[in-house]
């Protein structure tokens, strides 16, 4: 018995290419480029920054760490030496440093613009706050560009400003003793003010 024969059955079509797992690996692919981008980017600044930033601290005069900071776009400096000279202000005479205040004198120079330089310093005198601001009165005098008797904080202020720097006295009463606060701003382009 002869089988008849069977007709022949269409070719199978090709499957279609699995398009879910080829965009999963371009993705994957993708991400881990970013990632080794990233990590030679965050590797190449941390090398510069390692090797262009210096920081210094030393021991100052007044037994205070000093520090100060030098990068390629500016500098950061903080001393502990405020004095009348640096001040351009008079010190009451016998005033005495206030203890647990931190005077300094900050300098931030960023390359290439102004130079900002801030001194403070808080002293203290057992002497009578209409002394010391009638010393003030006489010392200052018509330097002072402002004047307030008692501002919000019960403070007299005096304040001296010229084109780029300012000067700051504050008095203030506290018991038996007169506070006296000193701060100098100043700033300029390229000066050592």
């Amino acid at each position: 018995m002869a089988t008849s024969p069977q007709p022949p059955r269409p070719p199978v079509p090709p499957q279609p290419p699995r398009s879910g797992s080829t965009i999963v690996i371009i993705v994957l692919l993708f991400l881990a480029l970013i990632v080794v981008v990233a990590g030679v980017a965050i590797w190449t600044a941390a090398h510069l920054v390692s090797r262009n930033v210096h920081v210094q601290v030393e021991q100052g005069d007044s037994g205070k760490k000093e520090v100060s900071i030098k990068t390629p776009i500016g500098s950061l400096a903080v001393h502990h030496d405020v004095n009348e000279a640096s001040l351009g202000l008079p010190i009451y005479p016998g005033a005495t440093r206030v203890k647990d205040s931190d005077a300094a004198t900050v300098s931030i120079d960023i390359a290439d613009e102004a130079k900002v330089r801030i001194l403070a310093g808080k002293f203290e005198t057992p002497d009578s706050y209409e002394k010391v601001r009638a010393f003030y009165h006489e010392r200052l005098g018509d330097q002072v560009t402002k004047y307030r008797e008692k501002d919000a904080e019960g403070k007299t202020v005096f304040e001296i400003k010229h084109e780029k720097q300012q000067k700051v006295v504050a008095l203030k009463s506290k018991g038996d003793r007169t506070e006296i606060d000193l701060v100098r701003v100043s700033e300029g382009r390229g000066e050592g003010n």
